[in-house]
């Protein structure tokens, strides 16, 4: 699999550092499952400068439009759950018996902050005020691929916020 950064919408691959992620489940046979572009630091301003942007509106979308789409993609992620298990026992060295419970945890994520809209749509109607707070950094461990960043991008996402997803490298 060949990972590239996205960064403004833009796939960057050339001229770029590649960390080759090795199956850890294979030792002591080296088996690499993936090709992870490493951004630089040009890429990480141009993706900061895309997401205070917001050239999709993400800030302005309505709460029922963000609740649908975090609702798809609860369901994607659903569909996609055996290949997701798999991707996280070949990186990180995870069982299906841990990966599962974190990939549930996923979906789980995205429909509860998808529920969340509506409870901030539900304030505003009462008056209250609800301003996004810009562009979210989320950086997330190595070792909990799916639960972690999924939970920080999709409260990030719920309340308006464009994000910055950072992983970290493989220890």
């Amino acid at each position: 699999l060949e990972v590239p950064v996205v960064a403004a919408g833009k796939e960057l691959q050339q001229g770029r550092k590649v960390l080759k992620a090795c199956d850890p489940n294979q030792l002591p046979a080296t088996v690499v499952v993936a090709r992870c572009t490493l951004a630089t630091a040009g890429d990480a301003k141009r993706a900061v400068a895309a997401a205070k942007a917001d050239p999709d509106g993400w800030r302005t979308m309505t709460f029922r439009r963000r609740h649908r789409i975090l609702c798809a993609a609860a369901d994607e992620i659903r569909r996609a759950r055996g290949n997701l298990i798999g991707a996280a026992a070949a990186s990180t060295g995870k069982l299906f018996t841990e990966a599962d419970p974190e990939v549930s945890e996923a979906v789980d994520f995205a429909r509860y902050y998808g529920w969340c809209t509506h409870e901030m749509e539900r304030r505003m109607e009462r008056g209250r005020e609800f301003t996004p707070a810009g562009v979210v950094l989320v950086a997330s461990p190595w070792n909990f691929p799916y639960a972690i960043p999924a939970g920080g991008v999709l409260a990030a996402l719920a309340a308006g916020n464009a994000v910055v997803l950072k992983p970290a490298p493989e220890v």
